[in-house]
């Protein structure tokens, strides 16, 4: 932690021991690791705060750079719509069927078979 080794550590809580004396120490460790856990939940804080403010920020960037995307491909789907439905509506005119009626008599027809007429 902070690069202190044991040593260091035991030379730092030497010193405190002889500049607060026995009965203050115990009080100044509490207060000391309260500040520390503090400073930690406040860092940790920010950096959930940061993290969650890149990633808004990347979500919208990528929701902006789709955006033209998505319109681009939905005028030429709507383009090809209508090109599909005037090619359609032409064919549908091109093909439209007009039956031919022939005409009904009740007369009786005469039939030609060899040459002869009945």
């Amino acid at each position: 932690m902070f690069g202190i080794g044991f040593q260091e550590l035991i030379v730092i809580m030497i010193v405190a021991l002889i500049v607060l004396g026995p009965q203050r120490l115990p009080e100044a460790a509490r207060t000391i690791a309260k500040f520390i856990r503090e400073i930690k939940g406040t860092v940790d804080e920010v950096k959930s705060s940061v993290v969650e403010d890149i990633t808004s920020v990347k979500e919208l960037t990528k929701i902006d750079l789709e955006e033209p995307e998505k319109k681009a491909k939905k005028e030429e789907i709507s383009q090809k719509e209508d090109d599909f439905e005037k090619e359609f509506k032409k064919e549908i005119k091109k093909d439209e069927y007009i039956p031919k009626r022939e005409k009904i008599s009740f007369k009786k027809k005469e039939e030609h078979i060899d040459g002869e007429k009945s």
